[in-house]
């Protein structure tokens, strides 16, 4: 894989909040801690032996707190377990192989869990996730996820308050508006980009990566069409195959019933000529 089409498989929320300024501001809105862009360090999470486990983004802050921000497009309860795959990851190499064989206490960074979530099934301003959600029985295990809605609304604190997630949340929500106008995907995108930079919404950012941005925001679309595509299709399937459990239900009553063979209850039934080879083996 080449190094451009790794870039454009980030998505605009990893890209835009690996910037250490907006992490931090970002950081300190969901927190109430105190950061500044100096005190931060990446340390966000790509397994090379398991390529689909990576978090969007994740800082350390002052080496006493491992801070992770999730986007997600739709809505994932199992996210407070990926966040504890990702936490895991992260002390084994903070604290190695060995000391954890060591009498002396480890002292580990505390870590903080945010989902940031902008789909389109209803979800409130701000609310939580739980791994003990998922228990089977009753555990001494908790970790705790807080999960923020920055759809684009005027009303919601985190959009107000947080300079960097107002103009991620105005500019996706101007794409968003566009496409429903009728608009291309492409030409969504760049007036959006345009909009969004006359504006002083992501201005410095979009004007230097506006190639980058509009590769990943397509991206994100055709995965987004893709899915659509897909689970209408599965929908269309599940459909059919429950109309041909009908068909074969009222088939069997047919020959049971009136003792008619196969080729005549499908006739009495009016199925077509084509359908009825479809069916045949299955009865």
């Amino acid at each position: 894989m080449d190094s451009a089409k790794k870039i454009y498989r980030d998505s605009l929320f990893r890209d835009y909040f690996r910037i250490k300024e907006n992490f931090a501001q970002l950081c300190n809105a969901v927190t109430g801690l105190n950061l500044t862009a100096d005190r931060l360090s990446e340390n966000t999470v790509e397994d090379i032996l398991f390529s689909n486990l990576r978090n969007d983004v994740s800082f350390s802050a002052d080496g006493k707190c491992f801070v992770f921000f999730e986007h997600q497009s739709t809505r994932n309860f199992n996210m407070p377990l990926r966040m504890l795959f990702y936490l895991s990851m992260l002390y084994r190499r903070a604290a190695g192989d060995n000391l954890i064989y060591r009498e002396k206490l480890i002292e580990l960074p505390a870590p903080k869990f945010f989902v940031f979530y902008n789909g389109k099934e209803p979800c409130p301003e701000v609310g939580t996730l739980k791994l003990s959600d998922a228990f089977a029985l009753p555990g001494d295990t908790e970790l705790t996820v807080k999960v923020f809605n920055v759809n684009y609304n005027e009303d919601f604190r985190l959009i107000r308050e947080c300079r960097p997630v107002h103009d991620y949340s105005v500019f996706v929500d101007r794409v968003e508006t566009n496409r429903a106008a009728g608009m291309s995907r492409g030409d969504a995108i760049i007036e959006a980009m345009r909009w969004c930079i006359d504006n002083d919404i992501m201005r410095d950012y979009l004007k230097i990566r506006m190639q980058e941005v509009f590769e990943m925001v397509s991206l994100w679309w055709n995965e987004e069409d893709a899915k659509k595509s897909y689970i209408a299709q599965g929908r269309e399937e599940g459909i059919a195959q429950g109309e041909r459990k009908t068909l074969l239900g009222n088939i069997r009553n047919l020959m049971d019933s009136l003792h008619l063979t196969a080729e005549a209850a499908m006739n009495a039934l009016k199925i077509s000529p084509e359908m009825q080879k479809e069916l045949a083996p299955l009865i």
